[in-house]
């Protein structure tokens, strides 16, 4: 099965997901020159790959699934997409799902603002895992097909959970920038 991971990059200014403002996630709307500096630094030096989907790549990977992740609205050919959520930008990531189902692909959302607010994603998905999504996408990596609002259990054992996949979120992305105006060695 291939496996598409989306966190999509905000529309408007610099979007946040879940590494900031307890996961519902920040945008910053670069308007005077100071915000767009600081906005163009955040770009290059604050903007990690999410933590719950290096762990979902993880779990796929270890599944035998090809995975792909992208940050961008283009379609991307798969099976099932999961869309990582946030509250400020909602909407486009809503309006994406919409485009990856009208194509024929499986959607599911995943995240802090999905799990707390699903009324915001039904119409947008096949499927919400509400909760750590750990053990309800190992269930979909095991085969089993969700729908609805589906509540993922707490894991016991932490320890049981594959090392988080970077390497698959950073693949082709451009990771190696330094701090502006510093010269390398």
């Amino acid at each position: 099965m291939r496996v598409v991971l989306a966190d999509l990059k905000g529309l408007r200014g610099f979007v946040s997901k879940d590494t900031v403002a307890a996961g519902y996630g920040s945008r910053l709307q670069p308007f005077t020159r100071v915000t767009q500096i600081i906005c163009q630094l955040k770009r290059r030096l604050h903007d990690p790959p999410s933590v719950q989907l290096a762990y979902l790549a993880a779990i796929a990977a270890d599944a035998g699934h090809e995975v792909i992740f992208t940050r961008t609205d283009e379609i991307v050919n798969g099976d099932v997409a999961i869309v990582l959520s946030s509250l400020v930008d909602y909407r486009h990531e809503a309006a994406w799902a919409d485009d990856m189902r009208a194509s024929g692909i499986t959607v599911g959302f995943i995240g802090l603002a999905a799990s707390k607010m699903p009324e915001l994603f039904t119409d947008h998905a096949d499927f919400i895992i509400t909760g750590e999504p750990e053990e309800a996408f190992s269930r979909l990596m095991q085969g089993e097909r969700l729908s609805g609002v589906v509540v993922s259990k707490e894991i016991d054992d932490l320890d049981m959970l594959p090392f988080p996949r970077w390497d698959l979120l950073t693949s082709g992305l451009r990771r190696t920038r330094g701090v502006p105006g510093k010269k390398k060695k």
